[in-house]
């Protein structure tokens, strides 16, 4: 029988460790592929490369056997020439991450992550984005472990074409992680800030420098989910990226997510 394909990226780059800890994590579930950013693209959402010459060109691997692809634009980018240039007939999942920060709230519409995710179901394919808390360990057994079973869910011929997730990791540092659950993005405000630089331009200060204001602590929002250490899960409508709690496939994921927990 043939084996499901799986293409990895991020927002991070092709060399950092978020995304090869992903390929371990899914490795034994399929044909893996990394086609990702040569740089880092944080905060760039679902930008294209427009008007401009994209390159795509082999890169080192980490995982035996697992082919890796460097592509001189965003996470977007990185999902069409996965798509279109290297994996020639497609992809049955994209899965981007692992991303060492949240990407929750009104980030959701910024994070390179879950732009990757949303260029592949907007094509079409099956697609979740994994981030967690950048001080924890990526190379977690349990978190190894959840992934793979969310992943296999997104597999599985009951996933719709298109199926989009986002799934935050909370801290495990100090707490065990309390289960999974479903959250909606919570609403919030994102306020920047423009930093004069000696070139004579500006730098807009987003990453860890971002205050997001006004949050919404409701139950079943993504913060407020991860406010009680519990894994973070989405389901987003494509068009709107708006929550979908009654979707199966979210329901199959938080079972296997709470399953390898206990």
């Amino acid at each position: 029988m043939q084996r499901m394909k799986i293409l990895v990226t991020n927002d991070d780059g092709f060399d950092n460790p978020g995304i090869w800890a992903l390929v371990r994590a899914v490795n034994d579930l399929g044909e893996v592929t990394v086609v990702a950013p040569t740089e880092n693209q944080s905060g760039v959402g679902t930008a294209l490369s427009l008007r401009r010459s994209v390159k795509i060109n082999e890169a080192p691997s980490k995982v035996h056997g697992v082919a890796c692809y460097a592509v001189s634009g965003t996470p977007s980018d990185s999902v069409i020439f996965g798509l279109e240039h290297v994996l020639v007939c497609g992809a049955d999942v994209v899965v981007s991450g692992i991303n060492p920060g949240f990407n929750t709230s009104r980030n959701v519409f910024i994070s390179g992550t879950m732009g990757a995710a949303i260029q592949a179901a907007a094509k079409g394919v099956k697609a979740c984005a994994f981030s967690m808390d950048a001080t924890d360990d990526m190379e977690d057994q349990i978190v190894a472990d959840v992934i793979a079973r969310i992943t296999n869910e997104l597999l599985d011929s009951e996933t719709p074409r298109g199926g989009l997730f986002n799934v935050n990791i909370p801290s495990f540092g100090q707490m065990k992680i309390q289960g999974a659950e479903g959250a909606a993005p919570a609403p919030s405000e994102w306020m920047s800030k423009l930093e004069a630089q000696s070139d004579g331009g500006y730098e807009i200060l987003s990453d860890l420098r971002v205050h997001i204001e006004g949050l919404d602590m409701a139950p079943g929002t993504d913060v407020e989910v991860l406010n009680r250490n519990r894994i973070s899960i989405s389901s987003l409508e494509g068009p709107t990226l708006s929550h979908q709690p009654d979707d199966p496939t979210l329901q199959r994921m938080i079972d296997a997510a709470n399953r390898i927990i206990g």
